[in-house]
């Protein structure tokens, strides 16, 4: 059989009465609405969620909330909006204690870098050993002078000049080039100061085995070809030493 709209509508309305009618019957209640006190006021000019849905009274359809529900929905209502006010609380001083650290980590940098700048760097062969500049590298060095301040500290006692560099890494990569697949380690025992470059070999290996938990030496990783390409240079500059 099939319903219009109209007889749709009647339908509709005659199951919510039997409803009702069989729930009084049963329990010997009225279905009521709960008295205006408890209803939420305003709630139109409140903000929605999902959780206010709890103070919302039921569909017509169904029985009404008595007085005692209503009220412990109310009840745990605020207790769940007590609780989520504590937690916004809480995670807002954490953010705030996280960027008051990261301000003031902020400024000791910038302090530093001024000190680096202005008193260590230009008096660096007099201050380099001072208790004073021992305790800032320790701190940590600023970004912008983290590479001057290692190269005065490291030193170039061999005089490589950048071009002398580029003349070994290239003397290295046709070492490299000419190793056969089958060359191992054992292929570099015993052989000649002469011929130590052939200890180039061993530089893969070892690179591989370079702080393994950082990642930053092994294949792929950013300093993986620095290395590589620093300690290849070395070797062919001192094959007296070898790698």
């Amino acid at each position: 059989h099939i319903f219009n709209d109209t007889d749709l509508i009647i339908q509709t309305e005659i199951g919510k009465k039997s409803l009702h009618q069989e729930y009084e019957a049963r329990t010997g209640r009225t279905c009521k609405p709960p008295p205006q006190s408890s209803r939420r006021k305003n709630f139109e000019f409140e903000p929605l969620s999902t959780t206010a849905l709890i103070l919302e009274d039921r569909p017509s359809n169904l029985p009404a909330k008595s007085v005692e529900e209503a009220l412990r929905h109310r009840q745990e209502y605020d207790e769940m909006v007590a609780e989520a006010k504590k937690r916004e609380i809480k995670e807002a001083h954490k953010r705030k204690k996280i960027m008051k650290e990261r301000f003031k980590q902020e400024e000791n940098i910038a302090s530093a870098m001024v000190i680096w700048i202005n008193e260590i760097l230009p008096n660096w062969e007099v201050m380099r050993s001072t208790r004073r500049v021992r305790e800032l590298w320790w701190q940590g060095l600023p970004p912008s002078v983290r590479g001057k301040v290692w190269s005065l500290a490291v030193g170039n006692e061999l005089n490589i000049t950048p071009e002398l560099y580029e003349i070994f890494l290239s003397r290295a990569k046709e070492r490299w080039k000419s190793f056969s697949e089958t060359s191992s380690e054992n292929d570099t025992e015993g052989v000649s100061v002469a011929d130590r470059e052939a200890s180039l070999e061993l530089i893969k290996l070892d690179i591989s085995r370079t702080f393994p938990s950082l990642y930053i030496f092994q294949k792929g990783g950013p300093y993986h070809d620095v290395l590589h390409s620093i300690l290849g240079a070395y070797t062919c500059y001192r094959p007296d030493v070898g790698y």
